[in-house]
C-alpha cells in the first residue's frame, strides 16, 4: 500500500466525461451515484485481490451526484511511463458503494469476459479495465456513403468467421472480418450492420440438450458442441450489459478489444465500407447513459450508424443530437411530423425506418398469395423525402433465406422450449418438400425462387440489406429463433459448392446491375407523374397489358417501369421489371419507350440468365444505326415469362 502511494496522487476533478478520461497530466474517474453515502473508487493492481488505493468519494469530489477524482503520477514516482500507459497496462477499477461493489456503467473494458461462454461472474466480482491508450486513425474518415447508394450486409462478428471454412486465422473475431474485407468487396456491398458487439453476459441460466443432430459433420471443436449451458447468442436483451466497451470475447486472444475494434473499423473505412451496429438497450436504461453511448461509439471508435430499439430510446432525443446528426439512425419508424414540429427537418442521410413491412409484402408476394401485387408493387417503390428505408426480406430474427424456400413451418426442437419459441408467421413456401432433398425439380425450383427474391430486394428503391451467408444459400435447418444456438446452426459454412457458387455469382451481378442503373436508387420519392413532360413518368405500373395494372385479388402479375431520364446519374437507362409469380407462364405486353427506345432482356430469374454486356454504359446511336433499331422496335410487342420467375429489360 505504501509502494502504491508513492506511485500515484489524486485530486479533485472537473471534466464532463463520465467514465475514465484523459485529462492534462492526468486520467480522471467520474461516476454518477445519486442517493448513496459511503462511496469508494478501488484500484486494483492486475492479479490482485485486494485495491492497492480505495480512494473515499467524499463531498469535496462531488459535483451534483457525480463524482470526479483525477490520478497522477507521484514526484516520487521513478516509473518512466505516462500515467495512462501506468493505470491501462498495470490497473484494473471498480466502485464501493454504499459496501457493496459496482462496476462502472461507463467502463470501456470489462475483465474476465474474455473467453466466449464463460459461466458469468456475479456483478460484484467484475472488474473494470482501463483502455485510454492512444490510438493512431491515421487518415482515417467516415465513407459518408447516401442511403440511395448503399448495399448493407447484416452480420454476426463471432459466427461469420467461427466456422473452420472461412479459412481465416482469427476465427470468430473482429480481425476475422477484417480478413474477410476482400470477399466483402467482390460481392459489392459497402456498408455492415453488426449484431450487438457491445460487452454482454451470453450466458443464460439453466442448461438445455446437446445441440448436434446425429450425421451432421463435425467442426472438430468439442468445447462447442457440448454445449450446456443456455446462451444468448445475438446479445438482445442480455444481462448485465455494458454498451461503451466492445466485446472482450470477440477480440482475438490476448488482444484488447477496443484496439482490435478501432483496428477493424479503420480497416473497413479504408475499404470504403461503413460499419453500424445494432444496440439493444434495455427497458429502463438511463437517458444519458444512451445518449453518451451513442455519441461514444461515434468519437471513440468512429461507428458510422446504428440500428435502435425506439420503445426504451426516444426518437426526439436521437434525431435532434448534435454528434449523431452525421450518422445513420435506423430505427422500426420515425414520427416524422413530431420531428418537424420539433424544429427538426429533412433527415434524409441520418434517420431510416428499418421496414419490416417490406420482407412481409415481399415473401407473401413470392410465394403467390392472394391480393399482394399492389402492397408488392408499393413496397418495391416505397421512399420518402424527410426520412430514408431500409429493406430486407430476411434479417437475423427468422429464416435464412435457403430455408424461406425450403420450410414450410419451423424446426427449433433444438432450441429446448418444444418448437414453441419463434414466429409461426414465416410467410414461406417449400416448393414441394420440407427441408433436405434431392429432388431436382424442387432444387431448380428453390433456386429460381431465391433469385427472385434478390431480384425484388436489390431492385426496390429503399437501401437493401442482406442478411450474411444468404448469398452463397446459407441454412440454419429451418430454424427461425437461432438465438441460442452457438455451433454450425449459426455459424456460416463457407464450403463452395455448386449451389453456393451459383447464388454467389448472380448476387454479386445483380449489385453490379443495381450500382449501375441509377434509376433503380433514387434518392426521392417518385411521383407517378410525367413532371418533367418528357413523356412517360417517372415510375409506371402494368399488369400483362401494359399501362394497366390488375390489381385483383388473384393476379399474380405485375410490371414495373422506371423510366431513366427522372435518373440523376450518369447512365440514365430506363428498366422495366416483370414478376410473374403466377404458377403457368403468361405473355405481358412491352410498353413502348419515346425516341424508339428499344428494351432487351439483361435478367431472366428462370433460365439464371443475366446479360452482363448490358451493364456497360449505353452508347449513343447515330445515323444508319439508329434507323435500323428503329425499324426493330415494330417486332417487340410481348415477351412471355416463364411461371414464378422474373424477367429484366433494359433500354438499349
Amino acid at each position: 500500500m505504501r509502494q502504491g502511494k508513492q506511485l500515484l496522487e489524486y485530486r479533485v476533478g472537473d471534466t464532463m466525461s463520465f467514465g475514465v478520461t484523459k485529462v492534462s497530466d492526468g486520467v480522471q474517474f467520474a461516476v454518477y451515484l445519486p442517493d448513496s453515502k459511503d462511496c469508494f473508487l478501488k484500484l486494483y493492481r492486475k492479479g490482485q485481490a485486494e485495491p492497492e488505493f480505495r480512494i473515499a468519494l467524499t463531498d469535496k469530489y462531488k459535483k451534483g451526484s457525480v463524482y470526479f477524482v483525477a490520478i497522477y503520477k507521484s514526484s516520487e514516482c521513478r516509473d518512466s511511463r505516462k500515467i495512462e500507459d501506468i493505470l491501462s497496462d498495470d490497473y484494473e477499477y471498480l466502485y464501493e458503494v454504499d459496501g457493496a461493489n459496482m462496476p462502472d456503467p461507463y467502463a470501456g473494458y470489462v475483465t474476465g469476459r474474455d473467453q466466449w461462454g464463460k459461466r458469468p461472474q456475479p456483478l460484484s466480482e467484475l472488474r473494470c479495465g482501463i483502455c485510454i491508450q492512444n490510438f493512431s486513425w491515421g487518415d482515417d474518415a467516415p465513407p459518408r456513403i447516401p442511403y440511395s447508394d448503399l448495399i448493407l450486409y447484416q452480420l454476426h462478428v463471432r459466427g461469420y468467421t467461427r466456422h473452420s471454412s472461412s479459412k481465416v486465422r482469427y476465427k470468430g473475431t473482429y480481425r476475422g472480418l477484417v480478413e474477410k474485407i476482400p470477399y466483402m468487396k467482390e460481392l459489392g456491398i459497402n456498408g455492415v450492420m453488426l449484431l450487438p458487439a457491445y460487452e454482454f453476459d451470453e450466458v443464460v441460466s439453466g442448461e438445455i440438450p446437446g445441440v448436434f443432430e446425429a450425421g451432421r459433420k463435425d467442426t472438430g471443436d468439442s468445447a462447442e458442441q457440448e454445449q450446456k449451458v443456455r446462451l444468448n447468442y445475438w446479445g438482445y436483451g442480455a444481462d448485465m450489459p455494458f454498451y461503451f466497451a466492445p466485446k472482450a470475447s470477440y477480440a482475438s486472444k490476448g488482444a484488447c478489444p477496443s484496439t482490435e475494434f478501432k483496428e477493424m473499423v479503420r480497416a473497413f473505412h479504408a475499404n470504403g465500407i461503413e460499419v453500424l451496429m445494432d444496440i439493444y438497450f434495455l427497458p429502463g436504461t438511463n437517458l444519458i447513459l444512451m445518449m453518451d453511448c451513442l455519441r461514444d461509439w461515434v468519437l471513440k471508435y468512429h461507428i458510422d450508424g446504428f440500428r435502435v430499439n425506439q420503445e426504451v430510446m426516444p426518437s426526439l432525443s436521437l434525431a435532434s443530437d448534435p454528434i449523431l446528426s452525421g450518422v445513420k439512425i435506423l430505427g422500426s419508424y420515425w414520427d416524422m411530423r413530431m420531428l418537424h414540429d420539433a424544429g427538426i427537418r429533412e433527415q434524409k442521410d441520418t434517420l431510416a425506418e428499418y421496414n419490416e413491412s417490406f420482407l412481409v409484402n415481399a415473401r407473401r408476394f413470392l410465394k403467390s398469395d392472394e391480393g399482394m401485387v399492389e402492397r408488392a408493387a408499393e413496397s418495391f417503390a416505397k421512399n420518402a423525402w424527410d426520412h430514408s428505408i431500409v429493406n430486407f426480406i430476411t434479417h437475423v430474427n427468422g429464416f435464412t433465406l435457403l430455408d424461406l424456400v425450403s420450410y414450410d413451418i419451423k424446426h427449433n426442437e433444438e432450441n429446448g422450449e418444444s418448437n414453441r419459441d419463434g414466429t409461426e408467421y414465416n410467410y414461406s413456401w417449400n416448393c414441394g418438400v420440407e427441408g433436405k432433398t434431392r429432388k431436382k425439380m424442387v432444387l431448380d425450383r428453390r433456386m429460381v425462387q431465391i433469385r427472385n427474391a434478390f431480384i425484388m430486394l436489390l431492385t426496390s428503391q429503399s437501401a437493401p440489406m442482406i442478411l450474411a451467408g444468404d448469398e452463397f444459400g446459407n441454412t440454419q435447418y429451418g430454424n427461425n429463433n437461432a438465438y441460442c444456438q452457438d455451433n454450425q446452426t449459426t455459424w456460416l459454412q463457407w464450403n463452395e459448392t455448386k449451389m453456393s457458387k451459383e447464388i454467389f455469382e448472380f448476387v454479386q451481378k445483380l449489385i453490379r446491375f443495381r450500382k449501375s442503373f441509377s434509376v433503380l436508387h433514387q434518392n426521392k420519392p417518385l411521383r407517378m407523374v410525367d413532371y418533367l413532360s418528357c413523356g412517360m413518368p417517372d415510375l409506371s405500373i402494368h399488369g400483362i397489358q401494359a399501362w394497366r395494372a390488375d390489381f385483383s385479388n388473384y393476379s399474380r402479375m405485375l410490371a414495373m417501369l422506371y423510366y431513366g431520364a427522372y435518373a440523376e446519374g450518369e447512365d440514365n437507362r430506363s428498366v422495366y421489371v416483370i414478376y410473374n409469380m403466377f404458377w403457368e407462364a403468361r405473355a405481358f405486353d412491352l410498353p413502348n419507350l419515346p425516341n424508339h427506345g428499344k428494351w432487351k432482356v439483361i435478367i431472366d430469374s428462370y433460365d439464371n440468365r443475366f446479360d452482363e454486356s448490358l451493364l456497360a454504359p449505353r452508347k449513343k446511336k447515330t445515323g444508319r444505326k439508329r434507323r435500323k433499331a428503329e425499324g426493330q422496335t415494330q417486332y417487340q410487342r410481348k415477351t412471355v415469362v416463364p411461371p414464378r420467375s422474373v424477367v429484366v429489360f433494359v433500354e438499349e
